[in-house]
C-alpha cells in the first residue's frame, strides 16, 4: 500500500463471506449507476475468479462496512506470459479524494506481486480526465493501444451517449517507473512546455462556453506530442451530449493515428485548468 502519514481508515483484504460479495453487487449498481443487472459482475463469476487465480479485495471500515473493492483475474499475453487484468474498482463517493482508489490499487499491486506476475492491465475511458491522471500521475502506467466501443452499449449513465471506448493501462509493476510512483513521487516534467509541444488535438471554447475539439496536426518526427481532452466530460455529457460524442470521435482519431505513427501514452498531466495526454515516440521508459 503507498505510504501515508495518516493511519488508514479502512481495512483492505481478501473477501471472506458471501454476504460481501452480495455488497459488491450493491455497490456496483451505486457506482456505475447501472439501470439493470446486465451490467453487473454476479458474486457467482467474481468467487470462481478467486478460485483459480482471480483476486477480489475490499475495503472495510472498522464496523465492517464495505467502502470500496477491486476485481482482477488473469490473463496471457500474445507472447504467452501471464498478466493479470483489473477490471473493476468502485469507492464509494465519500472516500474518493481519501485516497481509497490508491490504497486498493497498491494493494491488488502487492497480491498480484505475490504470484509471480509481473504486468497488471486494465482499460478506462480516455476522456475521464481524473482516471487519467489517476492512472498515469499517480501509479505511472503507460498506453499504446485504443479499443473502440470496447463493450458496446451499457446501462451505465455514465456511459451513456458515446461509444465505449477505452485506452489499455499497462501497469508494469516492478518498473523503476512504478516504484517511484509508490514512494510519493510526481512527474517533474515542466509543465509550463505543454503548449508549445506539438498538439494532436487542441480544445477551444465553443459559443455556449463548453469544451470543444479544436486544431489538429500530426506528429510527424517530434518525440513528445500532446492529445488535449475537456477536464470534465460528464458536465459536457449533461450539457450537450452531441458536443460529447464529437470529442470522442476526435479523440479515437487522434489516439489511433498517434499509436499508427509509434507514440505510446508516457503521462496524464494537468496545467492552467487544462487536461493533456503526453505522449512519446519509441518504446515506453519504464526505468
Amino acid at each position: 500500500m503507498e505510504p501515508s502519514e495518516e493511519p488508514a481508515a479502512w481495512n483492505i483484504r481478501p473477501f471472506e463471506r458471501i454476504s460481501e460479495y452480495h455488497e459488491c453487487e450493491a455497490m456496483q449498481r451505486r457506482v456505475w449507476n447501472f439501470a439493470g443487472d446486465l451490467d453487473i459482475i454476479p458474486r457467482t463469476q467474481l468467487v470462481a475468479a478467486t478460485k483459480v487465480g482471480g483476486i477480489v479485495l475490499g475495503a472495510f471500515a472498522e464496523d465492517g462496512t464495505m467502502l470500496g473493492f477491486c476485481y482482477g483475474f488473469l490473463g496471457r499475453r500474445a507472447s504467452g506470459e501471464l498478466l493479470h487484468h483489473s477490471h473493476m474498482l468502485a469507492v464509494d463517493d465519500e472516500f474518493r479524494a481519501a485516497g481509497l482508489g490508491a490504497a486498493l490499487k497498491w494493494a491488488q499491486r502487492d497480491a498480484v506481486r505475490a504470484q509471480g506476475i509481473e504486468l497488471m492491465a486494465w482499460t478506462y475511458d480516455p476522456l475521464e480526465s481524473l482516471n487519467g491522471y489517476f492512472n498515469f500521475s499517480k501509479l505511472g502506467v503507460v498506453a499504446r493501444n485504443y479499443w473502440e466501443d470496447l463493450y458496446g452499449e451499457t446501462s451505465s449513465g455514465l456511459h451513456r451517449g458515446t461509444p465505449t471506448d477505452r485506452l489499455l493501462a499497462e501497469w508494469s509493476l516492478d518498473a523503476a517507473r512504478v516504484e517511484r510512483r509508490a514512494g510519493g513521487a510526481r512527474v517533474s516534467l515542466d509543465r509550463t512546455s505543454l503548449p508549445g509541444l506539438p498538439a494532436l488535438l487542441s480544445a477551444v471554447l465553443d459559443r455556449a462556453g463548453l469544451s470543444a475539439p479544436g486544431p489538429t496536426a500530426e506528429g510527424g518526427a517530434a518525440p513528445e506530442v500532446t492529445i488535449e481532452i475537456p477536464s470534465h466530460i460528464q458536465e459536457i455529457k449533461a450539457a450537450d451530449p452531441g458536443l460529447a460524442r464529437t470529442w470522442r470521435m476526435a479523440t479515437r482519431a487522434a489516439f489511433t493515428q498517434a499509436f499508427a505513427e509509434g507514440y505510446h501514452v508516457a503521462e496524464c498531466l494537468r496545467h492552467d485548468g487544462r487536461t493533456y495526454y503526453l505522449l512519446r515516440n519509441g518504446e515506453p521508459r519504464l526505468a
